[in-house]
């Protein structure tokens, strides 16, 4: 039996009782995604999966991203991203801190991500927290003259357009050539979840650079307006990871950032997370969509 009980902040919920390595059927699917579209991050608890495995329940929820930046996927495993300090390529700062900034995964590409999840391998006695904005709470909340106003708007996004901004840790440039597989995209400020068709402020964090038929300074303005609504502590859980734990948050309704971390010195302070993004719909969901 799973069960599913409440985090420790504004929003959230935890599952006991999943087995990924024995396999996650149908009927408990279901029962995860509706606790994730509910409460926009599901903690699976007590994992104790192979690579194999855990992408296998990844492709449960969509279809896997190979990530932009190529030299981040892991070897033999393209659709999953080594996150964390461990690896060689991660020993400098920036890259080692390369989320650490207000971010919606894939926001930069046209088919957007849906979900995202880090697998908890090795985590450090302190630190190495990632924290994860309601942006469905934010939404709401917001002055109804303000979202009359943002209502049909669109933005143009552009991998890492505004990291290091508000005293953020900038992100990594790409290369030209993978530049050259994301081009700046437009995507609506407030968009309709894919499957549950709730409406929400999508990804006004890290990529929104432009507002289409827009002066770029009042462009600006309303962006950095809407981030600073957002980031309030009111609308972010920080989740402090255990071995096992397999953290996923809902991308379209959520802002993610990473909390920086500093280089590996010793037992205690070392982080390490399997990550995968998808995109799509859940199978489950569009099977049932095709039969109907």
């Amino acid at each position: 039996m799973i069960s599913i009980e409440p985090l420790d902040g504004p929003f959230g919920c935890a599952a006991h009782g999943v087995d990924l390595e024995a396999g996650v059927t149908d009927d408990q699917f279901r029962t995860l995604s509706q606790a994730l579209y509910r409460h926009r991050v599901l903690v699976v608890k007590d994992q104790a999966c192979d690579k194999d495995a855990y992408l296998r329940f990844g492709r449960q929820w969509g279809v896997p991203i190979q990530h932009v930046v190529d030299t981040a996927r892991m070897p033999g495993y393209p659709d999953l991203l080594e996150v964390g300090n461990v690896a060689k390529r991660r020993q400098d700062r920036l890259t080692r801190n390369s989320a650490a900034f207000w971010h919606t995964d894939q926001s930069y590409e046209a088919d957007v991500a849906t979900a995202t999840m880090l697998y908890a391998r090795k985590v450090p006695d302190q630190g190495g927290e990632t924290r994860i904005l309601d942006m469905k709470a934010a939404y709401d909340n917001l002055e109804a003259d303000l979202r009359q106003r943002i209502d049909g708007l669109t933005a143009m996004h552009y991998y890492g357009a505004t990291s290091g901004r508000d005293g953020e840790l900038p992100t990594p440039k790409l290369t030209d050539a993978q530049a050259a597989h994301v081009p700046p995209v437009p995507h609506p400020l407030v968009r309709p979840h894919a499957v549950t068709g709730e409406r929400v402020l999508y990804a006004i964090g890290g990529t929104a650079f432009d507002i289409e038929g827009m002066p770029p300074e009042d462009a600006d303005q309303l962006i950095r307006t809407l981030k600073a609504h957002c980031v309030q502590d009111r609308y972010i859980y920080a989740h402090k990871y255990e071995v096992g734990d397999i953290a996923i948050w809902d991308t379209q309704m959520t802002m993610h950032s990473a909390t920086p971390i500093g280089a590996p010195n010793g037992p205690g302070t070392e982080r390490l997370l399997w990550r995968i993004s998808v995109r799509g719909i859940p199978g489950i969901y569009a099977r049932a969509a095709a039969a109907a």
